[in-house]
C-alpha cells in the first residue's frame, strides 16, 4: 500500500526557500561588491552607497507592486517575470562602463525586480498553512541567512578571481537558473483541490492565545492603515533594519579597515548568515510558542544591538566570528515574527498588500541608512559613530514593541430605519 502523500505546500515551501535565497542573494553581495566598485568606477563609499539607496527607493514601488499582484494574478508569473528582471540588471551591470550604467542597471532594474521575491513567497506560503504557519515562514526566511553564508565568500572569489564583471555575470546565471523553482508555486490549495495545512484543526472565532491564532475576521488593506498598531509595527520594522542594513553593507569595509582581509570579511558576512540560520528556526520557529511574539520581539531587538559592542571594542578575527553568530542570531528571530503577526492581527485576505506595504518601511531603512553611515565616515574617517547609531536604532525598537497590542476592528452600526 502506498503512504499518504506529502502534502503540496511543503513543495512550495521548498521552493520558497529557494527563492527567497535570491532575495539574498542581491542583498548581501552589494557589501562585498562594494570597495571593488570603488577601484572600477572611481566611487566613493557615498556614491556607492547612493545606488544602493536608489535601488531601495524603486524597491519601495516593487514591494507595494508585488503585494497587490500576488493578491490578484497567478504567483508563478510573478515571481518569475520579476525574477528575470533582476537577473537582467545583474547581467547589464556587468557591462557597464560608465557610472549611470550602474544606477539605471543595479539601482532600477535589480530594484524593481527584487520586490517580487521575498514578499509573495510569504504571503503565498502563508495560505498554504494554519498550523505552523510561524514555523513555515521562519523555514523559508532562513533563505536570506543562507545567502549570507554562501554568497558573499562566493562573490569575494569571483571578483579577487575573475574581476567585478565576470562575478555579475556569474550571479545573474546562478539567479537565472535557480528561479525555476518559481514554477512549482500556486495561488491556493484549492487550486488542487486541497485544504490549508491544519485548517480541520483551526480554533474557532474568539478561541485560542491571541498570541498564534488570528481572531478576527479579515481586514482591509484600507482599514489597516488606519489603524496606529500598523503604523507602530511598520516603524519598529524600519529601525530594526536600519541597524541590519547599515551593518551588512558596510561592515565588510569595516573589517578591512580594521587591518584584517578581505578574506575575513567575507566570512564574517558569512557568519551572520549561520547565525541567522540557527536563529530564524529556535527564535521564531519556537520561542513564539511560549513567549508571546512581541516580548521575542524585545528579546531580538535588544541583543541584535548589543551584540554590536563586540564590533567595536575587539579587532581580532574570532571577535568578528562570534560578532557576526550572535549579530546574526538575534537579527533573524524577528523577521519572520511580522509576517505572523500581520497575519494574526488582520487577517489572510489581503496579506500580500499589507506585507508588501510594510516592506516600504525595509526600503526608507534602505535609503536612509547606509547613506547616513556613509555620509558619517566622509566626516570621522571612522564607522564608530554609525555603529553607535546602529545599536541606538535597536534599542529604539526593542522598547517600542512593548506597545504593539491586538487590534480590535471596529463593527459597522447598523443603518437605523
Amino acid at each position: 500500500m502506498k503512504g499518504p502523500r506529502l502534502f503540496y505546500g511543503w513543495y512550495i515551501v521548498a521552493a520558497s526557500l529557494i527563492i527567497i535565497t535570491l532575495d539574498g542573494l542581491l542583498l548581501y553581495t552589494f557589501g562585498v561588491y562594494m570597495p571593488f566598485l570603488n577601484q572600477e568606477f572611481g566611487l566613493s563609499r557615498s556614491e556607492v552607497s547612493s545606488i544602493f539607496a536608489f535601488r531601495s527607493l524603486i524597491l519601495a514601488f516593487s514591494l507595494v507592486l508585488a503585494g497587490w499582484l500576488v493578491d490578484r494574478h497567478d504567483p508563478r508569473a510573478v515571481i518569475f517575470g520579476g525574477g528575470l528582471i533582476a537577473a537582467l540588471g545583474l547581467l547589464l551591470s556587468g557591462f557597464a562602463t560608465e557610472k549611470w550604467h550602474i544606477w539605471m542597471s543595479y539601482g532600477l532594474l535589480i530594484g524593481l525586480g527584487d520586490g517580487v521575491l521575498y514578499v509573495t513567497c510569504v504571503a503565498v506560503v502563508s495560505r498554504w498553512f494554519v498550523k505552523k504557519r510561524a514555523l513555515v515562514i521562519a523555514i523559508i526566511t532562513t533563505g536570506m541567512p543562507i545567502s549570507g553564508f554562501l554568497y558573499p565568500p562566493l562573490a569575494e572569489w569571483l571578483i579577487t578571481s575573475f574581476g567585478v564583471r565576470v562575478a555579475f555575470f556569474a550571479l545573474a546565471a546562478l539567479l537565472s537558473t535557480l528561479l525555476l523553482s518559481s514554477f512549482v508555486f500556486r495561488a491556493y490549495p484549492r487550486d488542487m483541490n486541497l485544504e490549508p495545512y491544519g485548517d480541520e484543526e483551526k480554533p474557532k472565532q474568539g478561541a485560542g492565545p491571541e498570541n498564534n491564532t488570528g481572531t478576527q475576521d479579515d481586514w482591509t488593506a484600507r482599514e489597516v492603515f488606519k489603524t496606529p498598531i500598523f503604523w507602530l509595527m511598520y516603524t519598529t520594522y524600519a529601525f530594526g533594519f536600519m541597524t541590519f542594513l547599515i551593518v551588512v553593507l558596510h561592515v565588510f569595509s569595516y573589517v578591512i579597515d580594521s587591518g584584517l582581509s578581505t578574506e575575513l570579511a567575507a566570512y564574517t558576512l558569512a557568519c551572520i548568515g549561520i547565525g541567522s540560520i540557527v536563529g530564524r528556526i529556535l527564535i521564531s520557529g519556537y520561542l513564539t510558542d511560549v513567549l508571546r511574539n512581541e516580548r521575542v520581539l524585545f528579546l531580538c531587538y535588544f541583543f541584535q544591538g548589543s551584540s554590536i559592542f563586540i564590533a567595536l571594542f575587539v579587532k581580532e578575527a574570532w571577535s568578528f566570528y562570534i560578532f557576526g553568530l550572535l549579530y546574526g542570531f538575534f537579527y533573524s528571530g524577528w523577521v519572520p515574527i511580522f509576517p505572523n503577526m500581520l497575519g494574526n492581527f488582520f487577517g489572510l485576505k489581503a496579506l500580500g498588500t499589507i506585507y508588501g506595504f510594510l516592506g516600504t518601511s525595509f526600503s526608507l531603512a534602505a535609503m536612509a541608512g547606509p547613506m547616513i553611515a556613509a555620509y558619517i565616515f566622509s566626516n570621522t574617517g571612522s564607522y564608530y559613530y554609525a555603529f553607535y547609531l546602529t545599536i541606538a536604532f535597536c534599542y529604539i525598537a526593542a522598547f517600542s514593541t512593548f506597545l504593539i497590542k491586538m487590534p480590535r476592528k471596529r463593527q459597522k452600526t447598523p443603518a437605523l430605519l
